[in-house]
């Protein structure tokens, strides 16, 4: 029966063995060829040790993949946006960047809070999408946004929020922040997976400022105590949600990091308000032991951007670049010590700024590199409102209400004898003044003494090196002094003119005004914004006044970038890494034609 498809059967059966063989050929040459070997470890693509850890780190799966991808062929040599900074990386984490100005930095780009604050200080939301605030101010519910993702592709929800405050409201945590004992008082409730409530001990209308510090990866670091992260791997391999991650950590010769790179993050282009920007694909941060040496990079090519490292009148003087100059979040003030019963005489303090030409007296002894103050909020935020009184100077109203003044004691002339009260006012006619060790605050001591002196008044200057300094502020042994007072990102005076904070907060000289106090108290506790900015601009007024402090210039933060970058803008800067807040717009110029 099989003879009819005798030569079918033949041809199919040759087919077969003439197919195996070939498979079997090619086989043995896959098999025969030599692997290529997989690349060492070398101090620009590896880690380096951390002496903290208890333990040996574990990979991170995400974090080893980015870092293998970014010392791999396909790295760019150069990468387009290269900072210079000064000082070294400690810890690449939200909850302890406050640290450390280089950490503060390079965190903001790969980590994002619940809200940011916009260009002129107002919160928006970032990772919250929106936000209920009840009646009383103690209650406010977030809503998250559903489209966030983790750089390692793990979906971001509520119980990444919780597990940060967790953090935050470990009584731990106030070892490394101010603000520890506030965030032990805060209840943080999860109502659903994109649901959140917080409670408040009493209200606190700026907490959303609050909530722009970075959120941690819950999947991550589950089960680790702030006391453990502050050792953690992690610090030295973070994953966030921020629009860059990190690429490589390059080591120099002494182990010790001395660039970090970031990669654009294609989880983050996924969103739909990042499309058409970003086009930076990479950034570069190359940390120098100086100023001198940062200068020196960029002066020689090897960095094209630097951040308030220089003299401002040195910057101006680059080829090529461009200066970008706002207000730092600092005012450096003449303070009183209200503890002192003669600065508790408002005409007093009201004779001794009248007597001084603030602007001239800044602009002589420190040019370009500040702006002289005329508010305790710094320009470009929204509730800045200069006042005409830090303007004037006049030596006739000046002598006018010394002299009203009388005894330079409040109430004096009616509780003491004339001869008592002529030995009040004598020992008055003398002040001392408190400043740190250096040439610029001396001259401009020396010449506050000298218009005080048109007064009647003669000023001793006590300089003074830094650790006596700030013993000396912080127990209130001085009777005027010259202190730079970090600005409030969030608007709230509170922790430096309020009396409650003298001893504990930044009140060193212990001011107590009950018209200033209750107008920071009632614009903690407002929850609408318009009555919120009406109370600041009577808070400005009253400060001014009641001649509370004498504002003397703000610090100012120079942004330095070569014309190889395009779409650069500053705005109000509650930290110096708010720099960054439109990096999405920056791109690389054209080459010229």
């Amino acid at each position: 029966m099989l003879r009819g498809f005798r030569w079918q059967f033949i041809l199919l059966t040759l087919a077969i063995v003439v197919f195996m063989a070939s498979a079997l050929f090619r086989l043995s040459r896959q098999t025969s060829q030599p692997q290529p070997e997989a690349p060492k470890p070398t101090a620009e693509s590896s880690l380096p040790a951390t002496t903290e850890a208890t333990e040996a780190p574990r990979p991170n799966p995400s974090a080893t993949a980015s870092l293998e991808t970014a010392t791999g062929p396909s790295i760019e040599p150069t990468p387009a946006y290269r900072e210079g900074l000064v000082g070294t990386v400690r810890r690449l984490n939200p909850l302890f960047a406050h640290l450390n100005p280089v950490d503060r930095d390079i965190s903001s780009l790969i980590f994002e809070g619940l809200f940011a604050t916009n260009d002129y200080g107002e919160v928006v939301p970032r990772l919250a999408e929106q936000l209920v605030i009840s009646a009383d101010g103690i209650a406010y519910v977030v809503k998250l946004r559903e489209d966030i993702g983790w750089q390692d592709g793990t979906a971001f929800s509520a119980d990444d929020v919780v597990y940060t405050m967790s953090l935050l409201s470990d009584t731990e945590f106030a070892r490394f922040s101010p603000d520890g004992a506030f965030w032990a008082t805060v209840e943080t409730q999860k109502l659903n997976e994109y649901l959140l409530r917080f409670r408040l001990a009493q209200p606190l209308s700026s907490f959303p400022h609050l909530l722009t510090i970075g959120i941690l990866p819950e999947h991550a670091l589950r089960g680790t105590t702030i006391a453990q992260l502050a050792q953690h791997p992690f610090n030295l391999s973070p994953i966030g949600t921020g629009p860059f991650q990190l690429a490589a950590l390059q080591l120099g010769a002494d182990n010790a990091i001395r660039t970090v790179e970031l990669a654009r993050s294609p989880i983050f282009l996924e969103r739909q308000e990042s499309q058409g920007s970003y086009s930076l694909t990479r950034l570069s941060f190359h940390l120098y032991p100086n100023a001198e040496a940062a200068l020196a990079g960029y002066k020689a090519g090897l960095i094209n951007a630097l951040a308030n490292l220089a003299p401002r009148d040195q910057l101006l003087d680059l080829p090529h670049s461009q200066v970008y100059t706002q207000a730092a979040p600092s005012i450096v003030m003449l303070i009183f010590n209200w503890k002192e019963t003669s600065f508790a005489e408002r005409r007093l303090r009201q004779a001794l700024s009248l007597s001084l030409d603030v602007p001239e007296l800044v602009a002589r002894r420190l040019g370009a590199a500040v702006a002289y103050a005329d508010s305790p909020y710094t320009p470009g935020s929204s509730v800045y409102l200069p006042h005409p009184f830090w303007r004037r100077h006049d030596i006739a109203q000046a002598r006018a209400l010394l002299e009203a003044a009388g005894s330079f004691a409040a109430g004096a002339e009616a509780t003491e004898s004339d001869a008592e009260a002529a030995d009040l006012e004598g020992a008055a006619a003398r002040f001392s003044l408190l400043i740190a060790d250096e040439i610029t605050l001396r001259n401009l001591a020396a010449d506050i003494a000298t218009h005080w002196r048109q007064l009647g008044i003669e000023l001793e200057i006590e300089a003074v090196g830094a650790d006596e300094y700030t013993n000396r502020l912080s127990t209130g042994r001085f009777e005027t002094a010259i202190v730079a007072l970090p600005a409030a990102s969030d608007f709230d005076l509170y922790r430096h003119w309020h009396p409650a904070q003298y001893g504990s907060g930044q009140n060193y000289g212990a001011a107590s005004n009950h018209e200033v106090a209750e107008l920071i108290e009632k614009a903690r506790r407002e929850i609408y914004s318009s009555r919120r900015a009406a109370l600041h601009q009577q808070l400005q007024d009253a400060f001014a006044e009641e001649a509370i402090a004498i504002p003397l210039y703000y610090r100012l933060f120079s942004f330095v970038v070569s014309d190889q970058i395009e779409g650069v803008q500053v705005g109000f800067l509650a930290s110096p890494a708010d720099r960054f807040r439109g990096i999405g717009d920056w791109r690389m110029a054209a080459p010229p034609s």
